[in-house]
């Protein structure tokens, strides 16, 4: 993953701005060079860092601003919830008297992170409720919002097998031990290649979303759409965990780009050393396309929505008129 954080320290200095603090700079590795995962979490680290630069100085809001810009243009590109939270968050700023501003910020930023857990609590509780009787879960790399079903589930029901395959995309699986191991959770962790293996113990998988589109596809990392299609065939149901934020509003004009690729050098090669190895190369997408049709239904706060569905729900919840089409 290229260290994209370093590109905002030659944005400030081209505007004659002195270049960021660590924090700053720790708070860009988290959220564009992806430190920790997770597009919500990124989401909460953004706001985080606006209360940071906020009170760093008196241009302080002018530095809020324009690493919000930079976190849209990097790790929001491709990822609507990042870029849709900014914007809500800022729109209107210019309106407001530059003395209250930082203050308006500061309201905005713990209005924002309360409305977000409220949705949030409201998605995992529609989940557990559809997933009650369900006798094993497949939970596919890592999602914040997946691990708070997966834990409040086995809360209600401590039967249920909680099956994680290890995706050597970003090491996902383990990010999930992490937090089901201290709840007391058995997982079956296995490899990826055993994936139809998990699959027979699971009669539903789920995954989080990276980025939804209103045509409800969805996207996710590199993995999802093989085991959807392998989910399918067994009569596995597939769903998809998410706020209605990561809705990328451009996918109603036909913005449905096919995925970046990335290299996976790092972690294919690793440790390796052999001759001519650099005349292998690593380059695959980062991410998979899951289509509505091998979709059962998506998890949403606004409960469990049928994909066919994102189209209308998608144009009532932004406002987006027919003429998006």
């Amino acid at each position: 993953m290229p260290e994209r954080r370093f590109d905002h320290i030659g944005e400030l200095e081209l505007l004659g701005l002195t270049p960021p603090d660590e924090t700053t700079m720790h708070f860009l590795w988290q959220i564009v060079d992806e430190g920790v995962l997770g597009a919500s979490r990124h989401v909460q680290l953004a706001n985080q860092l606006i209360l940071h630069l906020i009170d760093s100085g008196d241009d302080g809001v002018r530095r809020a601003r324009l690493v919000a810009d930079f976190i849209s243009r990097t790790r929001g590109h491709d990822t609507p919830v990042i870029g849709n939270s900014l914007r809500i968050l800022l729109a209107g700023l210019d309106d407001i008297p530059a003395d209250r501003q930082a203050e308006t910020l500061r309201t905005l930023v713990a209005n924002w992170d309360q409305a977000a857990a409220t949705r949030k609590k409201t998605l995992v509780e529609t989940a557990v409720r559809h997933l009650s009787d369900v006798r094993g879960i497949m939970a596919f790399d890592y999602s914040s919002t997946v691990s708070a079903i997966v834990i409040a589930l086995v809360e209600h029901r401590s039967d249920v097998r909680i099956v994680v395959p290890e995706s050597r995309a970003i090491a996902g699986g383990a990010r999930y031990l992490e937090e089901f191991l201290p709840h007391g959770l058995p997982v079956d962790f296995i490899p990826d290649a055993a994936i139809e293996h998990g699959l027979m113990r699971c009669d539903a998988a789920l995954f989080g979303v990276e980025t939804l589109r209103a045509d409800g596809s969805f996207l996710n990392t590199i993995g999802s759409r093989m085991i959807a299609r392998l989910a399918a065939a067994m009569g596995v149901e597939i769903y998809g965990a998410t706020d209605l934020m990561k809705l990328d509003q451009r996918s109603y004009g036909g913005h449905r780009p096919t995925p970046a690729l990335r290299s996976y050098d790092t972690i294919l090669k690793g440790g390796l050393s052999i001759d001519g190895l650099e005349r292998a190369t690593t380059t695959a997408p980062e991410l998979d396309v899951v289509p509505a049709d091998l979709t059962t239904a998506l998890f949403t706060e606004y409960g469990v929505v049928p994909p066919s569905a994102i189209w209308s729900l998608g144009r009532l919840t932004f406002g987006i008129g027919e003429n998006s089409r």
